[in-house]
């Protein structure tokens, strides 16, 4: 085959797939809007995906929270320990009131907007986050200093 003709199938591949992608992408986002569409006609399917949303924050936070509980049974200084531990508790909580609140609230009325519940207040949030981040920062100034690969290559020498 001379040099033309491979360079030519080889236009006509990129083009074509470039083409077929297009297409493919065109197709899919024209099924998912018909798809999601057709989910605003089931009426049980808008109360499971509230929940859904509901239960979100809660699961990552309590989640974080409670790793963050069990990696301070380890931690060397006590103080710390203690801090962190009446922190945690009080978070959690918090975090269980909430969430019952908004399961009460969600049950009786039946909000379709998101910021009508506890557990997606941005100072909630912001305020976990902010929580997070000092004790992860107090616990890590209270413990003493790993040592790099250098000193570890040091030390078996």
């Amino acid at each position: 085959m001379n040099d033309q003709g491979k360079y030519f199938r080889l236009f006509a591949t990129l083009f074509f797939s470039f083409i077929g992608f297009i297409v493919f992408f065109i197709l899919l986002l024209l099924g998912i809007k018909l798809f999601f569409g057709l989910l605003s006609y089931i009426p049980w399917f808008t109360y499971v995906y509230m929940l859904f949303l509901l239960m979100v924050p809660p699961a990552i936070f309590v989640t974080a929270y409670i790793v963050f509980f069990k990696r301070t049974t380890t931690h060397p200084s006590k103080p710390v320990r203690l801090f962190s531990y009446l922190l945690f508790s009080a978070v959690l909580l918090t975090w269980c009131a909430f969430l019952a609140i908004d399961m009460v609230s969600f049950f009786r009325h039946f909000y379709h907007e998101i910021g009508n519940y506890y557990v997606y207040n941005f100072y909630f949030l912001a305020g976990n986050m902010a929580l997070l981040f000092f004790i992860g920062v107090i616990q890590a100034l209270t413990t003493e200093k790993e040592k790099d690969w250098m000193e570890k290559a040091k030390g078996a020498n």
